[in-house]
C-alpha cells in the first residue's frame, strides 16, 4: 500500500512587520487516491456517516468538480492539464486532514499526481482561507526530481495579516520514511515569512488509525482554534491588516460562502 500516516511537527515563523512564530504537533494523512475502498474498510471509526471520529469524503476536496461527479483523482489531473497542457495519468496522492467529527478543514491540501511509469509530473496545492472560506488552486510543474525550489507568484488572500502583493518559495522532499515542506514568502527581495511542514510517514493500518484518533481526536477543530488564537496573537501585537480581495480564479471554481454552505448542507441531510 503507497497511503500512510504522518506525523510530525507544523511551524510558521513571521519575520516583519512583527516578529512571531509558533510550533505545533500535526497528524495527516498521505493518501493514495487508488486506495479508497481499502482505506474505508480499515476501522468502525471511519466513515462517511455525519459525525464519524474520521470521515473520508471525496467531496470535501476540489467540490467544484468533485460535486459534480468527478472523482477527486480525475478531478485533480484534469486542473493539471488545464494548467500545463499535460494529463498525469498515473497516481494520484493527496497529503491532507480527514473530516473530524463533521468538521473539515484544510489550510493547504497537497496533491502528488505521476505519469503512468508512476514518475511525479506536477504538484496541486488547494487552498483554504480563513475566514473568508474560499478556495484556491496552485499547480508546480515537475522537471526531474525536486531538488529545485519552486517560484510562484501569489494569487490568492490568505491571511488578514499578509500582503497579496508576495512570491511564494516553496521546496519538498518525499521520500519512504519522510515529508518535508518547506515555504517562503518575499516581497520584493525580504523575506517576509516561512512555514515548515516536518512529518514522518508510519504505515497505515487498523493499529495506527485507532492510535491517531486518541492522539489526535480534534484535528480539524485544533487547527482552526489554532489559526484563530494566533490571529489574536498578532492583533495583540498591532499586525498591520490588509484588506481582503477575493481572486478571479477562486470565483471561476465557484466557492462564495454561500456556495460552501448550501452544498455542506445538502451533505450532512
Amino acid at each position: 500500500m503507497n497511503s500512510s500516516l504522518c506525523l510530525g511537527w507544523v511551524s510558521h515563523r513571521r519575520v516583519a512587520p512583527r516578529p512571531h512564530a509558533f510550533r505545533y504537533r500535526i497528524g495527516m494523512f498521505y493518501l493514495d487516491l487508488d486506495e479508497q475502498a481499502w482505506l474505508m474498510g480499515l476501522s468502525r471509526w471511519l466513515g462517511r456517516w455525519r459525525l464519524a471520529p474520521l470521515s473520508w469524503r471525496q467531496t470535501d476536496y476540489l467540490p467544484a468538480q468533485t460535486r459534480r461527479g468527478e472523482t477527486l483523482a480525475q478531478a485533480a489531473r484534469l486542473l493539471v492539464r488545464k494548467a500545463t497542457g499535460q494529463l498525469p495519468e498515473g497516481p494520484v496522492h493527496l497529503l491532507t486532514q480527514l473530516r473530524c467529527w463533521g468538521l473539515s478543514f484544510n489550510p493547504v491540501s497537497f496533491y502528488f499526481c505521476h505519469d503512468r511509469d508512476g514518475h511525479l509530473t506536477a504538484i496541486l496545492l488547494e487552498v483554504r482561507n480563513t475566514p473568508w472560506r474560499e478556495r484556491y488552486h496552485y499547480v508546480l510543474p515537475v522537471q526531474g526530481n525536486l531538488a529545485r525550489p519552486f517560484t510562484v507568484t501569489k494569487a490568492f488572500h490568505v491571511s488578514p495579516f499578509m500582503p497579496l502583493d508576495m512570491d511564494y518559495r516553496l521546496s519538498f522532499c518525499l521520500d519512504a520514511d519522510h515529508v518535508r515542506i518547506h515555504m517562503e514568502n518575499w516581497q520584493g527581495g525580504r523575506k517576509l515569512f516561512e512555514a515548515n511542514l516536518a512529518l514522518h510517514r508510519q504505515p497505515l493500518n487498523r493499529a495506527a488509525l485507532n492510535r491517531y484518533i486518541l492522539a489526535f481526536p480534534w484535528m480539524s477543530l485544533r487547527t482552526l482554534s489554532a489559526i484563530y488564537w494566533q490571529a489574536l496573537r498578532l492583533l495583540c501585537k498591532r499586525t498591520p491588516i490588509h484588506d481582503h480581495t477575493a481572486s478571479q480564479g477562486n470565483l471561476a471554481l465557484g466557492q462564495t460562502c454561500e456556495d460552501l454552505d448550501d452544498a455542506e448542507s445538502h451533505l450532512e441531510r
